[in-house]
């Protein structure tokens, strides 16, 4: 898996308040509530407001997805996914993303993604607007 660099090479940050409920009795961040943690900062992007019409009538699905654990989480705490898109594809593109608790690299994601029409529930091309805006999107 390609190294997810810096902060500065993220195109997207999406910032999460950890959850009691994803801890064992050592206040750890279970490794299935860090997959979700991803998730959460793929469908953020998706939900953005200039997204709106190019996902109209269409939704995304993970065709693949590795995840390495680098570091524990705890809780309490707020942690920053930062995700990078990398490459794009007719009907899929794939994404990078690291999980930061502070300046720790603590988890990062490879997740191949492939755009889906809702009705049909078969992959459909990129829009040029999509391909764009996951392209050209700077980190604010």
């Amino acid at each position: 898996m390609t190294r997810f660099e810096s902060a500065e090479s993220a195109s997207f940050s999406t910032r999460l308040r950890l959850r009691n409920g994803d801890t064992d009795q050592f206040r750890h961040v279970n490794n299935a509530a860090i997959a979700t943690c991803f998730e959460e900062a793929r469908m953020a992007i998706f939900q953005q407001a200039d997204l709106a019409p190019c996902m109209a009538g269409k939704t995304v699905v993970v065709a693949h997805l590795a995840i390495d654990f680098l570091s524990e989480v705890f809780y309490p705490g707020e942690i920053e996914v930062r995700t990078t898109p990398v490459a794009a594809r007719n009907t899929s593109f794939e994404l990078m993303q690291g999980l930061y608790m502070g300046d720790t690299l603590c988890a990062r994601a490879k997740a191949i993604c492939v755009l889906m029409d809702a009705a049909q529930a078969r992959p459909t091309p990129l829009p040029d607007a999509f391909r764009d805006r996951l392209t050209l999107r700077p980190c604010a």
